[in-house]
């Protein structure tokens, strides 16, 4: 129909104009088609369009519903957790309590009983304190009784002992007023009489009592016995120290020339006072006695000083023999104690003679010895010891002569 407008009427009865308008035709139906399959196209993409568009809303609406949804749940889990929390706290907080209150229970509980037992302690203590204050005074009164009683017994003991000290003192004076009845007694100075330790060392004893005033019997006894033991080693030996045994004899002598010295130093003293300390006997002249009562005197300054050499002698040894262990030999621990102490006091001739009777000793080895002088079989600690309480007291003897002689510089009477 249109194309009669355009083209007129048609003539069916011409065929290149049919032909024309057939494709005329043709065309336009294309055209129509095209253009609908446009617009229909067109309508498709705006429908797809729309349709995307509403899906994107959709899911966005859907995510946004989905996220409420999911931050109600969320929301809904926090106040559950938090209800949850807040239930939770309020239990611990009530278990907390109800654990205070049991701690508190107990703690009272605790209170309670450890008042009860300090209670009973304080009442066991004071029951205590009252035995030990009744046992404390029946102490005291006991110990006053017993204080009593051993004050009675002390008075005793020192009434009697009083007594003895005053009998022992009267004994002592009788003792020592007899020393010079012991000194005049020839059998204390006598060479027959057997050999006694125990009496040497009673002497040693008494001599040591008071080495600045020492008895002359018991010091000059003790010496002159103690060279009765040469002989038993070696009877050279004993000829060899014979001049101990004359001094000793001498000093007797000069106690009986001076009977009013009561002791050693006292009789040393006396003979400082009337200058006849440095006789000799071959320098008497010479000190101006040719004549008179002192013309042979020879000093008991001079002669103890003497003995106390023979004293320092028989020191060294037994301080030698401490240090032995009972093998070594005899003329050794003398020889050694010989050339240490008298050989410096001696001539040649003296040094010589007792060289040659040193070597003819037989005693053999130190603990012969310690047997011979002191008795025992065995040289043991027990006889060591006694061997240092013997030496301890000559030592002392020895020392309060040493002192007199140094004080007034006697040390080199010729």
């Amino acid at each position: 129909m249109g194309c009669s407008c355009l083209y007129g009427d048609s003539d069916d009865s011409n065929p290149e104009r049919r032909s024309t308008f057939k494709k005329i035709q043709k065309n336009e139906r294309e055209n129509n088609n095209n253009n609908n399959n446009e617009t229909n196209k067109k309508e498709d993409n705006e429908q797809i369009s729309f349709n995307v568009g509403n899906y994107n809303e959709i899911k966005n609406e859907e995510k946004v519903n989905n996220g409420f949804a999911n931050f109600d749940k969320k929301k809904e889990k926090d106040e559950e957790t938090n209800y949850n929390k807040h239930e939770k706290i309020i239990i611990n907080d009530n278990e907390e309590k109800e654990g205070d209150k049991e701690i508190n229970i107990k703690v009272e509980e605790n209170n309670i009983l450890k008042n009860e037992e300090d209670n009973i302690n304080l009442k066991s203590g004071n029951i205590a304190n009252n035995d030990e204050e009744k046992k404390i005074k029946d102490f005291e009164e006991e110990n006053i009784i017993n204080y009593n009683e051993e004050k009675k017994i002390k008075n005793y003991e020192e009434e009697n002992n009083e007594e003895e000290d005053k009998k022992e003192k009267e004994n002592e004076e009788t003792t020592d007023s007899q020393w010079r009845e012991y000194m005049k007694d020839d059998n204390n100075f006598d060479q027959k009489v057997p050999f006694d330790f125990n009496s040497i060392f009673i002497k040693l004893q008494k001599a040591a009592t008071n080495p600045e005033k020492l008895n002359p019997f018991y010091t000059i006894s003790a010496i002159y016995d103690f060279t009765k033991i040469f002989k038993s080693i070696s009877s050279a030996l004993s000829m060899g120290f014979s001049d101990i045994t004359e001094k000793c004899q001498l000093m007797r002598k000069r106690f009986e020339d001076f009977p009013e010295a009561e002791y050693i130093q006292d009789l040393l003293n006396k003979e400082i006072e009337l200058g006849i300390h440095q006789l000799n006997g071959d320098n008497n002249k010479s000190l101006g006695h040719k004549k008179d009562e002192y013309a042979k005197y020879i000093s008991g300054c001079r002669t103890y000083l003497r003995l106390q050499w023979f004293l320092e002698y028989l020191i060294d040894i037994f301080e030698n023999v401490l240090k032995d262990d009972g093998n070594g030999k005899v003329k050794t621990v003398l020889g050694d104690s010989y050339n240490k102490v008298l050989a410096p006091h001696h001539t040649f001739l003296v040094r010589k003679a007792v060289g040659m009777a040193l070597s003819f000793s037989s005693a053999g080895n130190v603990a012969n010895v310690v047997e011979l002088i002191f008795g025992f079989k065995d040289f043991n600690e027990e006889a060591k010891k006694v061997i240092r309480d013997t030496t301890d007291l000559m030592q002392k003897i020895w020392n309060g002569g040493n002192v007199f002689y140094v004080q007034n510089q006697l040390l080199d009477l010729k």
